[in-house]
């Protein structure tokens, strides 16, 4: 967007805090509205959140439990523009839910939902949802342990290829006219929309606050309040040397989480996610007793028994929960994936967001700069 400075149309300068999934977008689609942007990140970009994903671009299956209709519906529209623009970073996966007798949720709820998230995605489809029987699941996976099955459900949904994703998304950040300045960690803002980078105070526009989980931080760094805080939730997956035909998804009767196991390759899958607390000055690492509990859920569903050594690799990443700052946030597995967006003079905070959600939420962002 232009500003008119005598009889000339003078483009604004902005300033994008945060190379990830959702500040990389804020800056593309900054620029396409005729904006001279500038892209900075403390290390490398897509190194952190984006990068330690399920890898899924999905509308949020779980989320219709919590009654987030809109937000489901609007990240299945958004999940086909993904495929549409990225065919050679995503692929259509079925996905598995077995059902046993100690599942929290039955045949009828699950499959009601998979029906539901069908409809919900209307001609944005990408697959019909199923009702399997005990027989059908164990033709499919040998290895699924049979005792106490009932049966289960399946659905569609979109995975991607996260490393390729990211250079489609730099290279048409640049191709745009985004200036990326990488390891430039900004110390300070303002709300006139100046920052200091390294050593050096520089001053634009606008200035866009998409530090993802470091969000908040830089607000507290910079003195500046906010009517919104985050909470950080660190989620760890194990990548492992494991066959598997389709994808899967696993209740855990304790505590009625979902954890996927998702093929990477023809012997790999992706298995998570993790929901812990986490505080910024402690490492963002999978912890020991993540690793035993993605492996006991995975254990008591498959046989036989897989163990560390089978383990090739860790992804840890904390997703920022945004809240208002009163708020307590009682269940994070119940909180909400959705972003919250906030002007204060020069300066725009943006807190929250996933993956699906980010092209979208760059042109909300780029909207009211």
């Amino acid at each position: 967007m232009n500003e008119v400075e005598g009889d000339q149309l003078v483009a604004k300068r902005i300033a994008v805090v945060g190379a990830g999934v959702n500040g990389t977008s804020i800056a593309t689609a900054c620029a396409k509205r005729g904006c001279e942007v500038v892209l900075f990140d403390a290390g490398s970009p897509f190194a952190e959140t984006s990068s330690k994903s399920s890898r899924m671009l999905h509308g949020g299956i779980r989320y219709l439990e919590q009654g987030h209709i809109k937000l489901v519906r609007e990240a299945l529209k958004e999940r086909e523009e993904w495929q549409r623009i990225a065919p050679d970073a995503t692929r259509v996966e079925r996905f598995f839910f077995p059902i046993y007798n100690d599942s929290p949720r039955g045949r009828t709820t699950l499959f009601a939902g998979a029906l539901l998230y069908q409809w919900l995605a209307g001609r944005y489809s990408l697959g019909r949802s199923q009702l399997h029987s005990k027989n059908e699941l164990l033709e499919a996976f040998p290895t699924l342990s049979p005792e106490n099955l009932k049966g289960g459900i399946s659905y569609c949904d979109l995975v991607m290829d996260d490393q390729v994703m990211a250079e489609h998304l730099l290279a048409e950040a640049q191709s745009s006219g985004v200036t990326l300045h990488s390891h430039s960690r900004v110390s300070h803002l303002t709300t006139e929309g100046s920052l200091r980078v390294n050593d050096d105070t520089l001053q634009f526009d606008r200035v866009i606050n998409a530090a993802g989980p470091w969000a908040s931080e830089i607000l507290m760094e910079s003195n500046i309040a906010s009517k919104f805080t985050i909470s950080h939730v660190r989620g760890s997956h194990l990548l492992l040397d494991l066959t598997l035909p389709h994808a899967l998804v696993f209740q855990v009767p304790d505590d009625g989480r979902i954890v996927f196991c998702i093929p990477q390759s023809k012997s790999k899958v992706l298995l998570g996610t993790t929901e812990c607390a986490h505080d910024l000055k402690d490492p963002i690492n999978c912890t020991d007793a993540e690793t035993d509990y993605l492996l006991a859920i995975l254990n008591k569903h498959i046989q036989p028994a897989v163990s560390r050594e089978h383990i090739t690799a860790t992804l840890s990443g904390v997703r920022p929960i945004a809240k208002a700052r009163n708020a307590q946030l009682q269940n994070m597995s119940r909180a909400s994936r959705d972003s919250e967006i906030e002007v204060v003079n020069s300066l725009i905070n943006v807190f929250g967001g996933k993956w699906t959600s980010a092209r979208h939420l760059g042109r909300k962002v780029a909207s009211v700069i």
